[in-house]
Parts: C-alpha cells; structure tokens; sequence
C-alpha cells in the first residue's frame, strides 16, 4: 500500500505551510532498486532497517518569490560494491526551489547560472513530493558504494601465483 501526497506547490509556498512526516520504502519502488536486498525481504525489514524522514517548507519573500525547502534524513542500506556485504547509507540532504510559472528552457543560460543556490521547481497545482523525494534520494546515493575500511582482501582473479622466492626475501632482512 503505497500512499501519495500531492500539493500545489505555489500555493504552498504563499500560504508559508509546513510538511513533515516519516515514508516508507515501499512508498519508494524505485529507490528499492537501489538497496540491499535483505533490507527488502520481509515485511518489517522496509520499517525497522531503512528510514526517511522528510520536512518540507513553503516561504516568499518581499520581491514575490516562492520557495520550497525540503530537507530529507534517510537511514538506508545498500550494497558495499567490495564485498558485497550490506552497507550503511546516511543520507542528509537539504534542498531549496524557486517556484516559477516560467518554463526552465525558456530561460536563458546565463540567468540559470547565475541561480545556483536553489533548483527550479514548474509551479504545479499537482506536485508529488514523495517522487521529488524519491528523485533526490536517487540522484544523492553513491554510485558505486564501498565500505571506508577494508572489507575483504583483494583476490586476484587473473591466475596469477604467488612468488616461491618470497620466503627467501624474509630470510634476507634478519
């Protein structure tokens, strides 16, 4: 039972109204893709070992913009590229979009450039936020996870043997 939580992101922002709450991953099917596979498996696996907790944040300004801070913390579990062994994903991420009723490709270059504090967001009367959440989630996990430590020793796969004078270099030190 996946849920959704659509808004009108402008008036929102107007109106300086506040969001929070707690996703499940299974509201996420594409994120799922991306995590260990135990994390998935039963039931309360999604609920006890991957967590996202989410606040989003509408404002204006004097000069008539609208803003949408959102801020996400996601405990997740991925696989370690190394090893292969689970691995922990801390995520915090804090995002801030400018609600504009321009299309992005009508602007100028320049002018995009020039706004690199905050992301763009269509003003939309239909906006997801669990996709945008899942989006950012998505593009904010590592492509190829591995652990800081060593996990495991390196095995070479090439058939290479190991050196029979080796011994022979240890008598050489004493």
């Amino acid at each position: 039972m996946s849920q959704t939580i659509v808004i009108d992101n402008l008036a929102f922002a107007k109106k300086n109204e506040t969001l929070a709450g707690d996703l499940s991953l299974a509201d996420c099917k594409r994120l799922q893709a991306l995590l260990q596979e135990s994390q998935l498996n039963n039931d309360n696996a999604a609920e006890t070992s991957g967590t996202i907790q989410f606040k989003l944040t509408g404002q204006s300004n004097a000069a008539r913009q609208h803003f949408l801070h959102l801020q996400i913390e996601a405990k997740l579990t991925g696989t370690c590229q190394r090893c292969l062994n689970a691995m922990p994903l801390n995520l915090m991420l804090d995002f801030t979009y400018l609600i504009s009723d321009v299309d992005a490709s009508e602007l100028e270059e320049s002018a995009l450039d020039e706004q690199d504090d905050y992301d763009l967001q269509q003003a939309s009367s239909v906006m997801d936020v669990i996709a945008l959440i899942e989006d950012e989630l998505i593009m904010a996990m590592p492509i190829a996870p591995t652990h800081n430590h060593d996990c495991v020793k390196l095995v070479t796969q090439s058939g290479e043997k190991p050196n029979p004078f080796a011994v022979l270099k240890d008598l050489v030190k004493r």
